[in-house]
């Protein structure tokens, strides 16, 4: 039997060929497993699509109008109230009491301590007296008595004006020759000071409740009953049934 002869460049031939045909087959796989161009523009259409719906989404919640409903308008008028009360609450804690612009410039101040020597010495000496309060509004001074039951008005005018020369005593500012009042109830370089008012209370008696008054510079009190205006009134309905 002859034998068959081969060369060595014949194997490699035969190497270089099957190499060949494998790489041929590896880049067939590959094509399969690569998308086509026409599937690769369908999927990049596609999120081009979905990109501008959520932009146009978006768009249209921009473009949405706020709605005003009517309770917004409640809403903001309660919060402009509450800081319009703390800006008032706030402009009186920084001032003793109502604004008065220059008017109260120049006045003598009276001490709390002051007045409240003088109601409890009142009230000690006077047991007709329940209740006595006194209060600094600018240039007046507020005196309110409350009475037992059934007070005398002529006492009870005695008492109130007595419980003004205290105070004005224990302040102790400087009293003219022939006055009942010291400058606390008159003038101070020039300056009117403290006028004051009386409101005297006291059940079962027609003539409370009493209010009295003293401008500055004068020594006697003006006052004002309840049965006199009572009596007035009386009279003028009279007067114009008569009238008629």
């Amino acid at each position: 039997m002859a034998k068959r002869f081969h060369f060595d460049d014949e194997d490699d031939e035969i190497q270089k060929y099957d190499h060949s045909q494998t790489s041929h087959i590896d880049e067939l796989e590959k094509l399969k497993e690569t998308p086509s161009y026409e599937t690769q523009e369908y999927q990049t259409e596609k999120f081009q699509t979905y990109d501008e719906d959520e932009n146009d989404s978006m768009a249209k919640k921009k473009k949405k109008k706020f709605v005003w409903k009517w309770w917004h308008f409640v809403l903001i008028g309660i919060i402009v109230l509450f800081v319009a009360f703390m800006i008032y609450i706030f402009a009186l804690s920084n001032n003793d009491g109502p604004v008065y612009g220059n008017r109260c410039q120049g006045i003598v101040s009276i001490s709390k301590d002051k007045m409240d020597t003088t109601i409890s010495e009142m009230k000690k000496k006077y047991s007709e007296v329940e209740s006595l309060s006194m209060e600094i509004a600018c240039k007046q001074l507020k005196v309110d008595i409350v009475f037992k039951d059934g007070m005398n008005t002529k006492k009870a005018k005695s008492i109130a004006e007595e419980t003004v020369k205290t105070l004005d005593k224990h302040v102790g500012m400087q009293k003219d020759d022939n006055k009942t009042y010291s400058h606390l109830f008159g003038y101070e370089n020039n300056v009117a000071q403290f006028e004051v008012n009386l409101f005297l209370q006291s059940e079962d008696s027609k003539d409370f409740p009493i209010y009295g008054t003293k401008h500055v510079q004068n020594d006697e009190f003006s006052y004002t009953l309840a049965s006199v205006r009572d009596q007035e009134s009386k009279e003028k309905a009279e007067s114009t049934l008569k009238k008629e």
